[in-house]
């Protein structure tokens, strides 16, 4: 195995299990401040921009609230303010500035 490839099975092995205790442990807040700064959802944004197509596909497969992270990662924010509030507009806006990136 490349050096490469471990690289990236590390990485998502890695994004899964904090995206996984993050999920766990903030399942039952409504609080969206309280939500973003978990520590494993912190952590997530120290992996940087190499963890951004992960979040993306994790963002695709459940509508996670990964938005602040993206922003925090990418120094960017694809959401009209028309579309704040309505999470499944947020991630279709997400996703639409990944695949324009090739990210997805």
């Amino acid at each position: 195995m490349s050096q490469q490839i471990a690289d990236e099975v590390a990485l998502q092995a890695r994004f899964d299990a904090l995206a996984r205790k993050w999920k766990q442990e903030t399942a039952l807040l409504s609080d969206s401040q309280a939500i973003a700064s978990h520590p494993a959802y912190l952590e997530v944004i120290t992996l940087g921009m190499a963890v951004v197509p992960l979040i993306l596909r994790d963002m695709a497969r459940d509508e996670s609230h990964w938005f602040e992270a993206l922003k925090a990662i990418t120094n960017e924010n694809p959401v009209p303010v028309e579309h704040r509030r309505y999470i499944d507009l947020m991630v279709q806006d997400w996703l639409a500035w990944g695949q324009q990136r090739g990210l997805l």
